[in-house]
């Protein structure tokens, strides 16, 4: 089997919480590292959103999988001196505080990389280390807001509407995966460490990029680019239809029986059906009512037009595509049993044989961890009260 552990060796501290900062460790424990998190002694506040199963939800069952957690109470001289200590041996540290609130624990940059120079520090807030809205509180949703994401995804009566996957989060853990990657290979060249600055505001701006520019150069609400791509209702339930060309739209108009509209002069170009879309779009709604989401689904295929049935999760997990290709293995986990973990597209397949796989309890390393520091019983159980948190 090819080794999927190119990090290996590398030591990772992460004292971040929530999604974003949790995603990149957990990336960076799937490819190789020893990632220890460092939890207060009630858990990541991300064990608690949504339903809890014991003492876990899915959200932490996803992102802290293969690492190692510690429980220190940072409020506590003790536990911040192990902290600073765990930080000092480490190649890479994660956080995810209000700007200026690690420095005051004195686990700043600057403070650390005293003794620490070769130290890879990622800092994910959400909105940047430096600005006027640094000190601003601020989550995906927030995030959506602010960006514009919310502008493109709309309900039918045209009310901005939010995404309901914490996306924003995800992709601001893989831009910092990545930039911690990248400075880690940087880094074979010249020992030094690097500070990196990575903000939700600018991560969602950088997938967005493309709709910036459009929103630039039209100077105003942006145009539809596909018109009439989208998601309609079918006797069923709801099916997607998009296009990239003219030959697609017509093959759309073929499907449901009105070849006419391909050269009806209000819609046979792009241009004209942004223009004309509160016209087309209900034309073809009223069409798509007609029969099921998966006799549309397949009629449009035949046609080479780009199509789906809009799943649930469940209808995801149970498609036969997914099956045949294990695209979401189960793994044991404490608390929650068997659950399905889809896979990291290019990395390792999941599985229980894997530990890098497995979800921590809280604090369950934290005896462990600190003997391997080499801190005597009395002072592990000084820190823990005489057990592990």
């Amino acid at each position: 089997m090819t080794d999927h552990s190119p990090l290996k060796g590398i030591r990772v501290v992460d004292m971040s919480q929530g999604i974003a900062g949790p995603h990149c460790g957990m990336l960076l424990a799937l490819y190789g590292a020893e990632v220890i998190k460092i939890e207060p002694p009630t858990g990541d506040w991300m064990r608690g959103i949504g339903p809890r199963y014991g003492k876990q939800t899915s959200h932490s069952a996803n992102y802290n999988r293969g690492k190692r957690s510690v429980v220190l109470d940072l409020k506590d001289p003790k536990g911040l001196a192990v902290a600073r200590r765990l930080v000092d041996r480490a190649d890479v540290f994660i956080e995810n505080f209000r700007p200026g609130a690690v420095a005051r624990l004195g686990l700043g940059y600057d403070a650390v990389k005293k003794t620490n120079p070769g130290l890879v520090y990622l800092s994910i807030s959400g909105f940047g280390q430096t600005g006027p809205y640094r000190d601003r509180p601020c989550t995906d949703t927030v995030a959506q807001a602010f960006s514009g994401m919310m502008t493109m995804n709309r309900a039918m009566d045209g009310t901005p509407v939010k995404a309901q996957v914490f996306m924003i989060d995800a992709v601001t853990g893989l831009y910092g995966f990545q930039a911690v990657s990248m400075a880690l290979y940087g880094r074979r060249e010249t020992g030094a460490g690097r500070y990196l600055d990575v903000s939700l505001m600018q991560s969602i701006a950088a997938i967005m990029s493309p709709h910036i520019t459009d929103a630039y150069l039209q100077d105003g609400p942006l145009r539809p680019p596909n018109v009439p791509s989208g998601v309609y209702q079918s006797k069923d339930g709801h099916v997607l239809v998009t296009l990239l060309n003219e030959r697609q739209y017509q093959g759309i108009c073929r499907v449901i029986g009105m070849p006419e509209l391909a050269d009806d002069p209000r819609f046979n170009d792009f241009g004209k059906r942004a223009e004309n879309k509160d016209i087309l779009l209900p034309i073809l709604q009223e069409a798509f009512l007609k029969e099921t989401s998966d006799t549309w689904a397949d009629r449009m295929r035949e046609a080479d037009v780009l199509t789906s049935r809009v799943n649930g999760p469940l209808e995801w997990l149970n498609d036969p595509h997914v099956r045949a290709v294990n695209a979401a293995p189960m793994v044991t986990q404490p608390d929650l049993g068997p659950i399905p973990v889809p896979n990291i597209p290019a990395a390792m397949p999941g599985g229980d044989d894997d530990p890098r796989h497995r979800l921590p309890g809280i604090g369950e390393h934290t005896e462990a961890v600190l003997a391997e520091m080499g801190l005597s019983a009395d002072e592990i159980a000084a820190l823990t009260g005489g057990k592990a948190a």
